[in-house]
């Protein structure tokens, strides 16, 4: 598994906290997955309650700071289609914790990775999960 510089690991954090959250809810069983998940990604232990409270990050925000020339990611270190395979895989991994992908948490990932500049059929062949929720409006 890649392990992300802290910056990108805090902003990819973000990520999957917000697609736990679609669902207004974060179970026992997705809250021990996230955190094994991000840790696995920043290659240290990653403090979750700071997360859970930190202020959610927009798709097209980390879009706009993933592709800025000045911005945190300035030396490019990720693709963005990379990072949107990573959140759409790692997000699955979570929500499938408590058995099941809900619309709302899918229809988030499905932001994330579009915004990220994946296509459809990308998202599509990156996870079986998401084929319900990929033939209407996102």
């Amino acid at each position: 598994m890649r392990v992300l510089d802290a910056t990108l690991a805090h902003y990819y954090a973000l990520a999957l906290v917000a697609v736990a959250r679609a669902d207004e809810q974060i179970g026992l069983e997705e809250g021990q997955r996230l955190q094994e998940r991000l840790e696995e990604r920043a290659g240290r232990p990653v403090p979750l309650d700071d997360l859970l409270l930190a202020e959610s990050i927009e798709p097209a925000h980390l879009a706009e700071l993933l592709r800025s020339s000045t911005g945190p990611f300035r030396g490019g270190t990720v693709h963005p289609g990379e990072l949107a395979a990573m959140i759409v895989v790692d997000a699955i991994a979570v929500v499938l914790a408590k058995g099941y992908v809900s619309e709302a948490e899918a229809r988030e990932v499905i932001r994330f990775a579009t915004a990220l500049g994946c296509s459809i059929e990308e998202v599509r062949a990156m996870s079986q999960h998401l084929t319900p929720w990929l033939t209407g409006p996102i």
